[in-house]
């Protein structure tokens, strides 16, 4: 039984070796010529399978099964044989005529082997069994055979010189294809003289395990080396994309949020009032005093200075919402979270300051803040108009105050 015990071990070791390419056919793994390798590995387990029956039959003598079980066993081994150089031709790029001429090769020697097994039915020109039980090998064996090692051996010439012509890790992996044909033409040879020997079923395993390991996991491993680098490329697109729309919703001049943002935001947050989403929210408006005189005094690169000192204030009490600079000395924040909580006392807070910082002759900015009215107000803007109008009162309120102070002072 030591015949049937190399093609179950051929099996198991195929089956082990080879599990994710023979069940699970819509993996993602993307190996070249994925489908033809498949074939090709059932092809093998078919093969091994018909051996390891013959080892049986023939170790019992039983004739009509073991007659019945070689018949099987020259169309598998010609099957995998032929499924084998649809995986070379489909995986190997190069001379089209030469991949034709080895496509064909791999049919005909198919082909030759139904028509001896049909005529071995009247003339035994590929075997015989004789009453006892005992296997015989015809010529038509030795034929098919010739064919097989020609063909192996035409093969692994063209890899050979062809790696020499390909980048490295192309070469390296032709060489293992070459490697593969000239083992399995050299047990062929073998089997000629020892035809009771499983050497096709340890060809078979040979070549599957060098392919396995030098091609199929090869070409994972760069599969995975190129998934890397796309995932790597995008993470860089997605931060130059980031940059790049950071960009355009920013000021230049402030660094906080544009105009074209703020419109953007209140577009949204628009849908979200239509749509009876909307959560709590309120407007702040400022407006920088003084802007004009300083820039008229003082040049606009004071101005400038000014405007960013500003933003710097705004955004130091309003540091839990988006400030957004709407025009020259404009700005705007929708107060969200917790700075819609305490509204009240940052506005408080941020007037307060804003009079201090007239009275010391820094910064002066003008505020205005008001609360969405769900149910009465149908847009942002309707928020806006209405915290516009107290920054404009609370505008005047602190010119006021200045006259009032330059009135005592004087």
């Amino acid at each position: 039984m030591y015949y049937s015990i190399i093609g179950i071990l051929a099996i198991v070791i195929h089956m082990i070796i080879n599990r994710d390419m023979l069940w699970h056919n819509d993996s993602h793994t993307d190996v070249p010529a994925r489908r033809e390798y498949r074939d090709y590995l059932f092809g093998m387990l078919a093969f091994c399978f018909t051996d390891v029956l013959w080892g049986f039959f023939n170790e019992y003598h039983l004739v009509i099964p073991l007659y019945i079980d070689t018949v099987a066993f020259f169309i598998t081994m010609t099957a995998g044989f032929l499924f084998w150089t649809r995986y070379v031709v489909a995986y190997l790029q190069g001379h089209k005529i030469l991949k034709g001429i080895v496509s064909a090769a791999g049919i005909f020697v198919f082909l030759c082997e139904i028509v001896f097994l049909i005529v071995n039915f009247f003339v035994p020109i590929q075997f015989w069994i004789d009453e006892s039980g005992i296997y015989h090998a015809g010529s038509a064996r030795y034929i098919t055979l010739a064919l097989q090692v020609l063909l192996f051996v035409m093969v692994s010439i063209y890899t050979f010189v062809a790696k020499s012509k390909s980048k490295l890790a192309a070469r390296r992996l032709r060489c293992t294809i070459g490697l593969s044909a000239v083992s399995m033409a050299a047990l062929i040879v073998v089997q000629m003289f020892y035809p009771m020997l499983p050497l096709y079923s340890m060809g078979f395993l040979l070549c599957s395990c060098l392919l396995h390991s030098f091609v199929v996991e090869d070409e994972k491993e760069d599969q995975r080396k190129r998934l890397e680098e796309m995932l790597t490329r995008e993470k860089e697109q997605t931060r130059e994309l980031g940059s790049a729309k950071k960009k355009i919703y920013t000021d230049p001049l402030t660094g906080v949020k544009n105009k074209q943002a703020y419109m953007e935001y209140e577009e949204k947050l628009n849908a979200d009032i239509r749509g009876g989403t909307a959560v709590n929210l309120a407007v702040a408006v400022f407006d920088v005093n003084d802007l004009k005189s300083v820039n008229d005094n003082l040049g606009h690169d004071t101005g400038d200075i000014y405007i960013c000192s500003a933003s710097m204030l705004i955004s130091e009490f309003f540091c839990h919402s988006e400030v957004y600079r709407i025009g020259g000395d404009e700005f705007a924040v929708i107060l969200e979270g917790e700075d819609f909580d305490n509204r009240e006392e940052l506005l408080a807070a941020f007037e307060h300051q804003a009079t201090e910082n007239q009275r010391t002759g820094k910064v002066v900015v003008a505020s205005g803040m008001a609360d969405l009215i769900n149910g009465s107000d149908r847009k942002i803007r309707d928020v806006f108009e209405r915290a516009d109008k107290q920054m404009y009162r609370r505008k005047h309120e602190l010119k006021a105050m200045r006259r009032q102070e330059a009135s005592v002072n004087g």
